[in-house]
Formats: structure tokens, C-alpha cells, sequence
């Protein structure tokens, strides 16, 4: 269910109509506003059922929205804000889907007043096809989506963000900005760069030893599938992110060449170890199951509301890979209130609530679904 009556989508291509389709597909939507620089682009949304309305003006297509999400390259992201903020109504949420996230949110903390919030957001999720004709409204089901809060986050707006994602299926993480531009340099721009390198490499071999694409075997196409996304927008992504993206392509000439060298040395006990080390790790890797509803426990945390405090508490747990799966604030007076968390998992929340305590905060909890 949404709380929010209006929502503009600035950019309505893969990410932009997924989010118009999953925000209509509520059982309370909100009003779904679609902003383009083409009318061709506005018509496709609205045939697809993205959005209720379409505009290509910037400015009308944000009046009177409750909450703002910029869908469009990370090189304009800025920029678009900086154009449209002194035109909207207090309280208004601002959150945008660029994959690099500490750049821009420093930029736009800088010029926003604060009775705008904006949160810095990126779903880790997409496709090698392009533009409205690829959206989905289930994108976003089961898939992580990083919120990045800091000291002037707003609780009340994270709260009302992070529910709005949640209820379209996001398992949303919260993740300090910096942190966030490490992370996914590894996971996922270090990635595209090898995979990019790798079909280069094999189609310059291609004189040397002929229809060698054509014979690719799978694990070779599944290396390079990545490669078939947007050049603008990777080169966009590279330029934001490149002190991270050069630190970790530094990283892994180490590790490859930590493994040629016991190729070299025809070191079979060592290379052997190495490999094994990287199946098991891979075979660890988090999936997404069932959630089980026995299982959830809430968190109740006495807060008073001053700046950074749902900052604090979130990035805490975020820093534990724990998600949180829903988050209420209940206000006691004016100036303090009880942040209510749900995570799944006792095992997750004895962790959470050991973070918390260590950090100073009283933490009380409970099963969501059973008597403990």
C-alpha cells in the first residue's frame, strides 16, 4: 500500500517504467507522472501503463509530486535536481538510480534547503535490453535496492521511502555513500570492465583462429553477457566511479596475477586450494529465499529526533548485510519517538540489536508472529 497520492518519474526508460509499472501494480497506487525529453518515449510509458500522464517539461511534470525519482544517467543527475528543487513543496522526497552514489549525494546535499529530503537510492537489478519496451513491474521483486543515507536524512522521509520500496518488493539496504561506490566498483563495475576486456580480447584472436565467437562455450558467453549494456551509460558510470573502479581493477591484476604465477610455477596443491577457496565462496553467496514469517522480529529503539539518527541506526545494521523489512516511526512528543525495526531472522536481530547496544541505544525485542 502507498502513502503517496503522486509520484514523477523523471526518465522513463528500463529502471523509470519498472518503477511506473510496479508503483501502478499497488493496491492503492499513487498518481504515476512520467517525464521525457521525447513525446515518442511518453507515448510508449503510457502504452505500456508506466505511467498516468506524461509530460516532456520538467517543471510540470514535478509540481505537486510527493516523491521525485530521477531515472537517468548519472552524468545529469545533479544537474536535474539543482533545475528542479526550488520548485516543489516542502517535504517533498527526492531519490534518484544511479549506480555511483557519493558524488552526487555531496553535490546535492550542498544546494538542497532543508525542507527538501533527498536519499540516494540504487537497485541492484536490470537487463542487457534497454529503454520501456524491457520494463517490468516485477524487476524489483526479491532484488536488493541501496539506500544511502548521512547525517541529514530525514527519518520520517527514509521511513516513508524505504516502505514505498519495500512494498513493490525491494529488499532494501541501507549503506554509507562512500561505502556503497567500494562496493559496487567490485561487484558490479569491475564486472562490466572484464567482461568488456574479455570480448575484445577474443575478437581480436578472431583473425588468429576463425569463428572463435561463433564456438564460444557457455561460461564464456556468461562472462560477457553484461558486456551488451549501454556504452554511454557505462562510460558515464566509469567517469563518476573511476577512483573505485581503478582501485579494484588494481586489486584483481593482483589476484590474477597471483594465480598466473602458480600456473607458471605449475604449482598444482596451491592452485588447486585457490580454486577451491573461490567454488566454496561462490557456492556461499546470499540467495533469496522464502521469507518465513515465524521468523521476523521487531526491534523497538527510543530515539529523540535529531539529525543523522536514522543514518546511524540503519548503516549500523546495513554494515551486518541485514535487511530491514520494515520500519515505522512512532512519535512519543515533538522531539523523541520510537523507531520500530522488523528484520527476519532471530540470528539477524541478536546481531542488530548487539551493533545497537554497542552504539548506545536502548533496543528492545520481540517476535513479529509468535510468543518467545
Amino acid at each position: 500500500m502507498s502513502e503517496f497520492k503522486r509520484v514523477t518519474l523523471i526518465g522513463v526508460g528500463l529502471i523509470g517504467g519498472s518503477l511506473g509499472l510496479a508503483f501502478r501494480g499497488l493496491p492503492h497506487p499513487p498518481r504515476v507522472i512520467g517525464v521525457a525529453r521525447h513525446r515518442e518515449m511518453i507515448k510508449k510509458a503510457l502504452e505500456r501503463g508506466a505511467i498516468d500522464k506524461g509530460t516532456t517539461s520538467l517543471l510540470d511534470g514535478v509540481r505537486g509530486s510527493d516523491v521525485i525519482f530521477v531515472a537517468t544517467p548519472v552524468s545529469s543527475i545533479v544537474n536535474i535536481i539543482r533545475e528542479i528543487h526550488e520548485h516543489l513543496e516542502p517535504g517533498t522526497i527526492i531519490t534518484d538510480v544511479g549506480s555511483t552514489k557519493a558524488g552526487i549525494v555531496r553535490a546535492v546535499e550542498e544546494f538542497l534547503p532543508p525542507h527538501l529530503h533527498f536519499i540516494g537510492g540504487h537497485p541492484m537489478t536490470g537487463s542487457e535490453q534497454a529503454g520501456i519496451d524491457a520494463a517490468s513491474g516485477s524487476l524489483f521483486k526479491g532484488a536488493y535496492y541501496l539506500l544511502t543515507p548521512t547525517s541529514r536524512t530525514d527519518t520520517e522521509a527514509f521511513q516513508r521511502l524505504h516502505s514505498l520500496l519495500t512494498a513493490i518488493g525491494a529488499t532494501v539496504l541501507a549503506i554509507d555513500p562512500d561505502k556503497h561506490d567500494k562496493v559496487v566498483a567490485a561487484v558490479s563495475h569491475l564486472p562490466h570492465i572484464l567482461s568488456a576486456a574479455l570480448i575484445d580480447l577474443a575478437q581480436k584472436q578472431m583473425a588468429e583462429t576463425e569463428n572463435l565467437l561463433l564456438l564460444a562455450a557457455g561460461g564464456f558467453r556468461d562472462m560477457t553477457r553484461i558486456a551488451a549494456g549501454s556504452p554511454d551509460i557505462w562510460t558515464d558510470i566509469c567517469l563518476e566511479n573511476d577512483v573505485a573502479i581503478l582501485q579494484a581493477i588494481e586489486d584483481f591484476q593482483r589476484e590474477l596475477g597471483g594465480l598466473s604465477e602458480l600456473i607458471r610455477k605449475k604449482d598444482r596443491k596451491k592452485l588447486a586450494r585457490e580454486l577451491e577457496k573461490s567454488r566454496r565462496a561462490r557456492l556461499n553467496l546470499p540467495s533469496i529465499l522464502k521469507k518465513d514469517l515465524t521468523q521476523l522480529r521487531e526491534l523497538s529503539i527510543p530515539v529523540t529526533d535529531r539529525p543523522g539518527v536514522i543514518s546511524d541506526i540503519t548503516l549500523a545494521i546495513g554494515r551486518l548485510g541485514i535487511n530491514v523489512e520494515d520500519i515505522e516511526i512512532v512519535h512519543a512528543t515533538e522531539t523523541s519517538g520510537v523507531l520500530r525495526l522488523v528484520l527476519s531472522g532471530a540470528r539477524n536481530a541478536r546481531k542488530a540489536v548487539a551493533a545497537l547496544r554497542e552504539k548506545g541505544y536502548e533496543v528492545n525485542i520481540r517476535s513479529v508472529y509468535s510468543e518467545e
